[in-house]
């Protein structure tokens, strides 16, 4: 059984990552992630998982309550990387700005999350 779309939708922003727009999705009907994630019958454990890889049902199942295609899905991950692109991608965060952290803000790092 497919779930019924959600009541509001929003589009994805230029350069987001699946793990984002499904939060502004959640929040923009009142739930929280996993609830959101529960609802489509996306198991819950993957989180932020989905930004590295996404299943063709998992895809299918957001694409449908999203009313959106499956391709703009599966456009909100992170590509296949190779070995040497994966060596040129920083493990962490080497960066700060006092200022920023006071004020609350961080700086965007070009890395992997969770790698």
């Amino acid at each position: 059984m497919t779930p019924r779309p959600l009541p509001k939708t929003v589009a994805p922003l230029p350069d987001e990552l699946l793990s984002g727009w499904l939060s502004r999705l959640a929040a923009a009907n009142y739930c929280d992630d996993a609830e959101l994630l529960a609802h489509i019958e996306v198991d819950t454990t993957h989180g932020t998982a989905l930004d590295f890889s996404i299943d063709a049902a998992a895809a299918e199942k957001i694409a449908s309550a999203a009313r959106v295609s499956p391709d703009v899905v599966r456009s909100l991950t992170f590509p296949a990387i190779t070995p040497g692109e994966a060596s040129l991608t920083a493990q962490m965060p080497f960066q700060h700005c006092l200022q920023c952290s006071r004020e609350g803000l961080s700086l965007r790092h070009w890395r992997r999350p969770g790698h």
